[in-house]
Parts: C-alpha cells; structure tokens; sequence
C-alpha cells in the first residue's frame, strides 16, 4: 500500500524544511493552527465588479421618485386633474417603497439574491414601458406607479445583503458606503435628468428612460452577478475557476454544508416583526428617521426659499440640489472608512478582545451633532435672509451628517443579524421612508405658526435626543443582545444573532445554539 505523500514531496519549496522530519506530514493550508480562512473566494477585482453592478441597481429606486417630479405640471393638464390628485402618486411611490423591501428582503435572505434581483427589476422595467406607452388614464398612472415601485423597492436592501455575504465585517462598512451611493446620487440627479427631458421631449420618456436605462444594468446583471446567499454557495467557491460572465441560472442550488452555513427558517410575517422586540434594532432605525425625516423637511422647503427669498430660477434650484447631493457622497464615503478604520485600530490594539456591532455606535454622535447643525443654520438663515449661499452650505452639511449616520447604523444592522441582513435594512426603511412622508406633510403649517427659525430648531433638538439613545446602546446593547438571544432561545425563534467571537460579544459565537462557523461573521 502506497504510503501518503508528504508536503515536501509535492512542493520542493518545502523539501528543506521537512527533510529533517520525514515523518511529519504538513497539513493543508486551511488547518493549520492559527491560519485564518478566508471570508469569500471572489477575488477583489471580481468583489468590486460586483459592487458596482449592486450600485447601479440600487440608482433606479429614488431615481424614479425624483425624475418624476419636474413633469408633475405637464402631467397635471395631461390627465386633466388637481394638484393634490397628481400628488398624490408621489405618494403611493413612496408608501410602497417604504413596506415593499421587507417581502424582497425576507425572501431574498432564504431563497436567493439574484432571482429577486431579476425578478424586481424586471417588473420596474415592465411598469416604465407601460406608463411610457399606454395612453393617458389616471387609475392607469396610480396602478403603474404602485408596480414601478414594487419592482424598484428590493434593490436597497438586496444590496446590503449581497455586500454582507461578500465582504468581512472588518471592511463592510466602507463597502456598503459604495452600494448606498446609488440611492443617494437618484435624488440628486433625478430633477436635473427629469427636468431635461421634460423641457425638451414629451413627459412619456421620462418613464422611457428609466425602462431603457435599466434595461442595460438588467442585462450586466443578469450575465454577471453571480448567486452571493452564503446558505446556497458560501464563500462563493464555485465561482472561483468560472469566467465572469456566464449564462445565468435561474436558481442556484445549495452547494454547502448546512451545518456550516445554515439556512435561516422560512419568512414569515411574526418572524418579522418579532424584531422590533430587539431594542438596538428600533433605536438605531428611529434615529435613522428622525433625521431623515429632518434632512427631508429641508429637502421639501429648499426649492421654494431660494425661489421666493433669493430669486433662483428653477433651472438654477436644480443646480443648487447638487450641493446638498455631495454632501451625501462625502459622508456615505467618509463615514464607512473611518468606521472601518476605527474597527481595525480596535483589532490591533486589543487582538484578543471580541469585536460587538455596538463599537460602531460611538461614530454616530458627530455624525447626528454635523447634522442637526446644518439643519439650525438652514433654518435660522433663511428666518434672517442671510444669503443663498449660507442656505446651500447649511443643506450640504446637513445632508452629510445625515448619511453619515445611515451608513454607520446599516453596518450594525448587517453585522448584528449574520444570517438576514437584507430583511434588518429592509425594516429600517420601514422606519424612515414614512418618516420623511410625514415631515413633507406637517414642515408647512410648523413654519406657518412656528417661523422658520424655531420650527427647524425644534427639528434640531429633536435630533439631539437621539445621541441620548446611542449612549444607552454603548452602555447597555451587550446586555439587551443577550437577553434577546435567550429569549429567541426559549421562544425557539430564528436566533439569528452572532454572539460573541470577533463579531459579537463575549464567548464563542453562536447562531441558533451552535458555534458560528468559521467563516461567518468574522474579519
């Protein structure tokens, strides 16, 4: 019987070091002690591919919120209604938007991302042919704007989970940072796009655009993006030795251990909303609301106060909208790099000490201090006429503060629950889209009574109660994860969170009981 060959004899790279010890076999790389495997098997080059087919994906939701908006006129003598009527399909898109991504996401965090993905878009696609094609009736407007944003609603929340299943938690956030530019350049550019073509073509290729424009990232998408969902494929290994664009196949199967890579049990409306239990998970998506709902409060009023106050011309208000959208670039990119920076200072420094979600949480106080800044400044300038420029650098910091607090808090959320990262992004959303709703509605008639002033100062010091709440998660999370866990435990809930290890806190970590694999959740 043939006697196993030794590492030596198969690598003469290290036949110097074994042939003193023929008897010593050396063990495969992956264990070995203290030889760390590797969190995905996509190559950086094909990570970053991936990123961005995410990121254009991501660009067409709030793109088609905004791109709609300069035709609203037009629209309003085209079906021969009121303002208020055709308004109101503002307001189903975004009602839709805001409930829509937890059925994508729950799904997509059982079943799959890249069907959904296909599924979704193709829908959006199918809506913005319709509403570019038939003719003008208003139920037919109302019915195809709940469709357009059925289908434009998964992207988001898809994206998060995809940048999770392919990217440690070590450089998640300045990853995610990338996949959320999509969605903050859709109501920057939205307007400006929206109002060109409505200026000089007819309202109908506004929805053309959108359905030709996503149909070329629908084709990358559908070529390229391979299946990231660590239950089906882990680390992604099959795609290892695969060309980048393959034929696509419509479900992957599962090619992993369960137990290593277990699947989350099937979605369900209580498993959903057993969440809010979860205290960290509703006060960090309130503080996402709360100043979201302030940011957009801005939004709604800035047309109008450069208009009435400073004389802008609408061609020049859309101008305007580019400063407050590069301050939401600025702190989307900043912010995840300094949150990855500050994680791996902590690593160095304490390489023995468990890494839990809540050492992100501390970044949000600048980031809720920048934007509740910007928010007072805007108000008060625009109260004493002060100028336009003071009022466009007021909006720009405030929107930077504001998305420096989205990114550190969907972080948290993707690394707080392992295993449905999707559906926890989703859920904030649940939080903030109708938060923004309301503000559009109430910031008229608080300025009416109010002043413009007060009535953004109120709105300021309603985003300072929220650094009261990040200082009782730092305190008091690792203790309310706990009890959680127990209680999912007892329940015999999902128990989906990683406690401990690199990840979470104290002990090993576990999901459901069992340690956590070795390659989930961790650096």
């Amino acid at each position: 019987m043939p006697t196993p060959k030794t590492s030596a004899e198969t690598d003469p790279e290290k036949s110097a070091s074994t042939s003193k010890n023929d008897s010593t076999i050396a063990l495969p790389e992956l264990t070995k002690p203290n030889v760390k495997p590797h969190y995905t098997a996509f190559t950086p080059g094909r990570q970053r591919f991936i990123i961005l087919i995410v990121t254009a994906a991501g660009f067409f939701g709030p793109l088609a919120g905004n791109i709609y908006l300069p035709a609203l006129p037009v629209l309003q003598e085209q079906f021969n209604t009121s303002a208020t009527t055709i308004n109101a399909t503002v307001s189903v898109f975004m009602g839709v938007l805001a409930v829509a991504p937890l059925f994508w996401a729950s799904l997509a965090d059982y079943g799959g991302r890249k069907p959904l993905y296909m599924i979704s878009l193709l829908i959006f696609i199918g809506a913005n042919i319709l509403l570019a094609a038939l003719p003008a009736n208003l139920a037919a407007l109302f019915i195809l704007r709940i469709v357009q944003g059925f289908g434009a609603a998964s992207v988001l929340s898809l994206g998060a989970g995809t940048v999770a299943d392919i990217t440690e938690p070590k450089r998640r956030a300045s990853q995610m940072s990338i996949v959320l530019l999509g969605p903050q350049l859709g109501p920057v550019l939205g307007p400006l796009i929206g109002g060109a073509i409505t200026g000089s073509a007819s309202w109908r290729w506004t929805f053309g655009f959108l359905a030709i424009a996503c149909s070329a990232v629908y084709v990358v998408l559908t070529f390229c993006l391979p299946e990231t969902l660590r239950s089906i494929v882990g680390t992604g290994e099959i795609y290892a030795t695969k060309n980048w664009v393959t034929l696509p196949v419509w479900r992957q199967k599962a090619v992993v251990d369960p137990k290593r890579f277990p699947k989350p049990p099937p979605p369900t409306l209580l498993s959903l909303f057993r969440l809010l239990y979860y205290p960290p998970v509703v006060i960090v998506s309130m503080n996402s609301a709360i100043l979201f709902s302030a940011y957009y409060a801005m939004a709604v009023t800035f047309p109008r106060f450069l208009e009435d106050i400073y004389g802008f011309t609408s061609a020049e208000v859309g101008v305007a909208y580019m400063a407050p959208g590069l301050g939401l670039v600025a702190g989307s990119l900043i912010s995840g790099r300094v949150s990855d920076w500050h994680r791996g200072v902590f690593t160095k420094r304490y390489p023995d000490s468990p890494i839990h979600p809540e050492r992100r949480l501390h970044l949000q106080i600048p980031g809720i201090l920048v934007s509740l800044s910007g928010i007072l400044m805007y108000g008060w300038f625009n109260n004493f006429h002060v100028s336009a420029a003071g009022v466009i650098i007021a909006a720009a910091i405030a929107a930077f503060g504001m998305t420096w607090v989205f990114i550190t808090t969907t972080s948290y959320l993707t690394e707080s629950f392992h295993k449905t990262p999707a559906t926890l992004v989703a859920l904030a959303s649940l939080f903030r889209n109708p938060a923004a709703a309301v503000a559009a509605v109430v910031v008229e008639p608080l300025i009416a009574k109010m002043g413009i002033g007060w009535c953004f100062t109120g709105l300021a010091l309603v985003e300072l109660g929220c650094v009261a709440s990040i200082f009782v998660l730092m305190v008091e999370g690792k203790e309310m994860r706990r009890k959680f866990e127990e209680k999912e435990g007892k329940a015999g809930g999902p128990r989906r969170l990683g406690m401990g290890g690199p990840s979470g806190v104290g002990g090993p970590a576990t999901v459901g009981g069992r340690p956590l694999g070795p390659l989930e959740g961790r650096d």
